[in-house]
């Protein structure tokens, strides 16, 4: 489609939302009480009440307004019940006549249950789109992922796409059967694809669960600081991470929200030109736990695992799907984006100083952390010696180079 923004921005009056409870859900319920007028219905299981949906919300939108939750704010705020069984969404058209755009945000994150995120991501997202055919929508909004093309060696385009040879996981594969669906429902739609999620540009600041870079940072603290590692092993990849800030979404969100026209897929991404690597990301973490020596390798496949620590071994083992996406040279057409920022949108890129803030905000934030340093500071070397390692070679068949 060519790409050109919407003359005027789009409006809806009552604003049905999925996934409210969860970290992207109250994100975006934030940004549109915040930049829109409309009414917003909550889609929830039953078992969420109305304080539990509210908590994340109010704080979210304090923090992106600055200013105190109201009555006037959570009086446009509606909960209805989710049935037990999806499949019977589509039979509350009747309770929620006037609500003119669907934005859909639910999913399964769940790596290894594949029936659930079958029934979740592609099931759920077939209903609702019964349901948006019986509401009569404006638009249809699906939030899928950046990584819903699964391995491909070109870049993923703005577009529907083709079937890769391999997918990361089972969930990118049913985010991007989701977006099919979508895209061929005849209902007026867009899709918004973000990268992994981390705080805030500024400081640091995350809402989320431990997922992706937060899993990490998780795995090594409860796996790898529970004592001195003289030396550290570890994969390395240099290729740019697809990391977006927390802030950079929710702006990016909103303006994406109010002038992407209808059939728009959308690679919300920072620039990789900016971005840092795995490597960087390790070289921040080791400046904090500093070994003495620390081992990088290309691959997992490369790692002499049996003769490493068993705690290491367990923490490579832990990361390893999201070390093997970070090993994959991931590229993204980003013509949206530019164009929303030609409009005006600020859009802070991730960096390594970006990146370094929320790094610093988690390590202030743990206790096993603060333990660390105390039990092991005066071990802790003045600089690590970092050791690249050849493909398929042992370090000891090495010699140690520097940087």
């Amino acid at each position: 489609m060519e790409k050109t923004l919407r003359s005027m921005p789009f409006t809806a009056s009552k604003i049905l939302v999925t996934g409210a409870t969860g970290y992207l859900g109250a994100l975006i319920v934030a940004s549109l009480l915040r930049d829109t007028t409309a009414r917003i219905v909550c889609l929830t299981r039953a078992v969420h009440d109305r304080q539990a949906l509210l908590a994340s919300i109010v704080e979210e939108w304090e923090a992106q307004a600055r200013g105190c939750w109201s009555d006037a704010v959570e009086e446009r705020i509606e909960q209805v019940a989710l049935p037990d069984d999806l499949a019977n969404v589509a039979d509350l058209a009747a309770s929620l006549q006037g609500v003119d755009e669907i934005v859909h945000c639910a999913g399964c994150l769940d790596y290894y249950d594949v029936d659930k995120l079958q029934a979740v991501n592609v099931h759920y997202t077939a209903h609702l789109l019964v349901l948006a055919r019986r509401l009569d929508l404006k638009r249809f909004v699906y939030v899928s992922t950046a990584y819903s093309s699964g391995y491909q060696p070109h870049c993923t385009p703005e577009g529907l796409l083709a079937e890769p040879s391999r997918d990361p996981t089972q969930y990118t594969r049913t985010k991007r059967e989701a977006e099919r669906l979508v895209a061929t429902s005849g209902v007026p739609f867009v899709v918004i694809r973000p990268s992994i999620l981390i705080g805030t540009s500024d400081t640091g600041r995350y809402s989320g669960k431990r997922y992706g870079l937060y899993q990490q940072w998780m795995g090594l603290e409860r796996l790898a600081c529970d004592r001195y590692h003289e030396e550290f092993h570890t994969v390395a990849p240099s290729m740019p991470l697809n990391v977006l800030h927390q802030d950079a979404f929710c702006n990016a969100f909103k303006a994406a929200y109010r002038w992407l026209p209808d059939g728009a897929f959308m690679n919300l991404v920072s620039d990789p030109g900016r971005s840092p690597s795995m490597r960087h990301l390790w070289d921040m973490w080791f400046e904090v736990t500093r070994p003495a020596r620390v081992y990088y390798y290309p691959t997992l496949d490369d790692v002499p695992l049996k003769e490493i620590h068993t705690r290491q071994r367990a923490y490579l083992t832990f990361a390893q799907v999201n070390l093997e996406i970070a090993s994959h040279q991931w590229t993204f057409e980003a013509t949206w984006l530019e164009l929303l920022r030609m409009k005006g949108l600020r859009f802070d890129d991730a960096t390594v100083e970006t990146v370094r803030v929320c790094q610093d905000r988690f390590v202030r934030s743990s206790e096993q952390m603060r333990k660390y340093m105390l039990n092991h500071g005066d071990r802790l070397a003045t600089l690590p010696k970092f050791i690249e390692v050849e493909p398929a070679r042992s370090p000891v068949q090495l010699s140690a180079a520097t940087f």
